[in-house]
């Protein structure tokens, strides 16, 4: 569907246009109406609009003025002008800018606009799928080059008897061109797929691409290099070379380099194994196979930076040993309901394991024994079911693959379930806070507001919402929301209703205000936590 937006300060126009142009039925949605450039200008930064109508004659910033700072931004831009002006210069610099057509407002008709409107969304549309062909052309050369590259990538790891002039003959085979005396490997990694898959809403080949891209051009700058995709999270490059000690100084500079870059520009961490040089395809099998197969090598190495691969050596104590005194701590304060408490307490928990360096896989063992002990009590204090289930559990926490992500993971899972247990849980010796959360658990359906409240317990509304604010550490509006969104992520897990169906259910008359406090107290949309957890 394309987005339209109307211009102008005489409001009867603004009034007419919205309501009897069949936006619909063109597939258009209007998206807002201003009364001068400016204001336009300045509600449209979220989301540009594909259509302006708009008048020139307007306070602040005119119609053309407007329209050469939305073009600036969106080359595509489809533009009416509606004015008084029946000047050619008028008509000329609207011509400059675009402009589908000018109109006079004294000849201004609705159907004479929407025949206007349905052209230039055939236009759009055509104009649309054309680029779109031409990048899905695009793309699919783009992965058939990166589907070669990595078969001939996982030749060389596996195919044990190539020499290296076979390597180079079949390389140049498949438009590789590899010839050189020594090769330095390095392997990127993307960190936190998963997390970005579900908050970028993007593919992994859609993310290792741009990342491809973005190392590509800043190593073509001062490397000659071939980059190969490895996995669903994983490049390799070979820098071809033949000084290898200065090429490694160089890739000291470039590579940060890069990694600040994607960053910057595509908003993805990543971190970087520098392996030693090898000369031959079986040196560099031998050197890259440890690299790329061996995850619990990278576990203790910070995210987004550049590290030396070299081999790692793990601590044979036993984890168990302080397992008890974590957990009596941590589950204390979750009753409790001490956040900050908790966060120090994780904290501590991190630099014990970072101090001991125990084997990756002993200390997702013992996180996982720990949160599953933790679910198990908040079942039954709750009489609810976890938020993920034994074996999802089990699937998040084998898929991290650094400290320092599982650090924030936990430390995020145990936020929630402390704030669902203070949600649920009732600790104030005041008889009137305690009603007033006991009417909310039992209401979550309803409208709820201060003022409403404090009537139903004979009190002064200041005087409840300081009490409330002072027996609780919040205040009680944030309460309501919070126990009606608890029950959303119910609902969005156990029902069939849509967002629109729970937002009405939970008595918001908005449903994007719905959605916008769903994300800013979850940390994701509605529709999000649904594939999250579906």
């Amino acid at each position: 569907m394309l987005t339209a937006i109307l211009v102008d300060d005489d409001y009867p126009v603004l009034r007419y246009l919205s309501e009897n142009v069949a936006w619909a039925e063109l597939d258009i949605e209007l998206m807002g109406c201003y009364s001068n450039g400016l204001e336009a200008w300045e509600g449209s930064q979220r989301r540009w609009p594909d259509i302006v109508i708009t008048d020139i004659g307007m306070p602040k910033m005119n119609g053309l003025e407007m329209l050469e700072k939305f073009c600036t931004v969106n080359p595509q831009l489809r533009s009416v002008i509606l004015s008084c002006h029946n000047e050619f210069a008028y008509a000329q610099q609207a011509m400059k800018l675009k402009a589908s057509d000018y109109i006079l407002k004294e000849s201004l008709n609705v159907e004479q606009l929407q025949q206007l409107l349905s052209h230039i969304s055939a236009d759009l549309s055509k104009e649309r799928k054309q680029t779109a062909e031409a990048l899905r052309y695009m793309q699919i050369e783009a992965m058939n080059r990166s589907a070669l590259k990595e078969n001939f990538l996982k030749d060389t790891l596996y195919q044990l008897s190539w020499t290296k002039e076979a390597w180079l003959k079949q390389a140049k085979l498949n438009g590789l061109m590899l010839d050189a005396k020594h090769y330095v490997p390095l392997v990127i990694s993307v960190d936190r797929m998963s997390d970005m898959i579900r908050t970028r809403q993007m593919n992994d080949h859609t993310m290792v691409f741009a990342v491809e891209n973005v190392l590509q051009e800043v190593l073509d700058a001062m490397h000659r290099s071939v980059i190969f995709r490895y996995s669903q999270h994983e490049l390799v490059i070979l820098v071809c070379c033949e000084n290898p000690t200065k090429e490694q100084q160089l890739l000291y500079y470039s590579i940060p380099k890069a990694i600040q870059a994607i960053k910057q520009y595509v908003k993805i961490s990543v971190t970087c194994l520098l392996g030693r040089q090898g000369d031959t395809p079986e040196e560099l099998r031998r050197i890259l196979l440890p690299m790329l197969n061996d995850g619990s090598q990278r576990f203790y190495l910070r995210e987004n930076e550049l590290h030396r691969y070299e081999k790692a050596v793990f601590s044979t104590e036993d984890m168990y040993g302080e397992y008890a005194a974590f957990f009596s701590k941590i589950n204390d304060s979750l009753a409790l309901n001490l956040q900050e408490q908790l966060k120090n307490i994780i904290d501590e928990w991190a630099r014990w394991v970072e101090d001991h360096r125990f084997h990756p896989a002993n200390v997702k063992e013992w996180v996982l024994q720990l949160l599953m002990e933790l679910q198990m009590k908040t079942m039954v204090t709750l009489r609810a079911q976890p938020s993920l289930s034994e074996d999802k559990l089990y699937d998040v926490v084998n898929s991290i693959h650094s400290m320092e992500h599982l650090k924030s993971w936990i430390m995020e899972y145990l936020l929630k379930l402390s704030r669902k247990l203070s949600i649920l849980s009732i600790r104030s010796k005041r008889t009137e806070v305690i009603r007033a959360q006991q009417y909310v658990i039992q209401h979550v359906t309803e409208k709820l507001t201060l003022e409403d409240m404090a009537a139903y317990l004979n009190l002064n509304s200041s005087y409840f919402s300081r009490l409330f604010k002072r027996e609780t550490n919040q205040n009680f509006i944030e309460y309501v929301n919070m126990v009606k969104l608890q029950k959303a992520k119910q609902l969005l897990e156990q029902s069939s209703k849509t967002i629109e169906e729970i937002s009405d259910y939970l008595g918001y008359a908005n449903k994007s205000y719905f959605i916008k406090l769903f994300k800013r107290e979850i940390g994701m949309t509605p529709s999000e936590y649904t594939s999250w957890n579906g």
